[in-house]
This record gives structure tokens, C-alpha cells and sequence, in this order.
């Protein structure tokens, strides 16, 4: 089992991203995903994440979208998170604007621990003060903090 202590690091967390639609939050995520070497090409990922759009909604509400691709060019499985400086339009399920992205970069062969992950990542998506702590932290590690501590609880 993938564990959240494992695939959520630092390096993979910008809590100010300068992107003003989907597309650019996907580029910027992605790109620090290549420059971190979780990713070893950009566009094919890219791709991955807006076909994966295309098959259903990823906006959970509360200002959240948890967009996922699975792509041969991962080179290791990771969760990655963007909050945006600006309301970003996306399609969500109380159909509000995002400002934090849960990425979720995922290697073909781990298919079967992606389902784990995001739905663990759901159930702590179901408390307030996790979702109060991702729109208003001010450092990353107060991010990466709450979703582990989660996790051993």
C-alpha cells in the first residue's frame, strides 16, 4: 500500500501558483513535477490530466479539485498540491471556482494503490479543519502536516 508519508514531500507542494485557468495550473504542476523527477516528460502527462478531465468531473467542492493521471512517463507515484492565487473556473459539484489542486501523479503499474490513495485523500477531504488548513496555511509543511497526521491517527 502506498502510504501518504511516502507520496505527499515538500518539494512537490507550491502554495503560490500564478495560474489563472486549468491549463495553467496542469503546466505549472507538471513542470514541478519534471524539475522534482517524479515525471520524466511533460506534455504526455499533460495529456493524461486533461483526458482524464474529460471523463468526469474532478472538483470536489469547497474550492478543491483532485485531478489524477496515470501515465507511463511517472516515474514514481506522488500527491501533489497547488494553491492558486486567484479562483481558477473548473467544473466542480457546487460549481464554485478552485483555488487548491490535489494532484495526484500515478505510475500504470500502481493502479490498484491509486484507488486507495484517493479515497483516503477523500475521507480526510471530509473535514472542515483539513480543508480550512489547505486554503489558509501559510507553509507548506502545515499542509503536508495535517494530511499525515491524519494518517497515523
Amino acid at each position: 500500500m502506498l502510504d501518504i508519508r511516502e507520496v505527499l514531500l515538500e518539494e512537490n507542494v507550491n502554495l503560490d501558483l500564478n495560474a489563472g485557468t486549468k491549463e495553467e495550473v496542469f503546466t505549472q504542476m507538471t513542470r514541478m513535477l519534471y524539475e522534482n523527477g517524479v515525471i520524466r516528460e511533460e506534455q504526455p502527462f499533460i495529456d493524461e490530466l486533461v483526458h482524464r478531465e474529460a471523463e468526469g468531473v474532478t472538483g470536489i467542492g469547497d474550492g478543491i479539485a483532485i485531478p489524477h493521471g496515470r501515465s507511463a512517463v511517472v516515474n514514481r507515484s506522488v500527491i501533489a498540491i497547488g494553491r492558486t492565487r486567484t479562483d481558477v473556473s473548473w467544473e466542480t459539484f457546487d460549481d464554485k471556482p478552485v483555488r487548491c489542486i490535489i494532484m495526484f501523479a500515478i505510475r500504470d503499474v500502481d493502479m490498484s494503490q491509486h484507488i486507495m490513495l484517493l479515497s483516503h485523500v477523500a475521507q480526510l477531504l471530509l473535514d472542515k479543519d483539513v480543508i480550512d488548513t489547505l486554503h489558509h496555511a501559510r507553509t507548506v509543511e502545515e499542509i503536508v502536516n495535517i494530511l499525515r497526521k491524519e494518517e497515523s491517527e
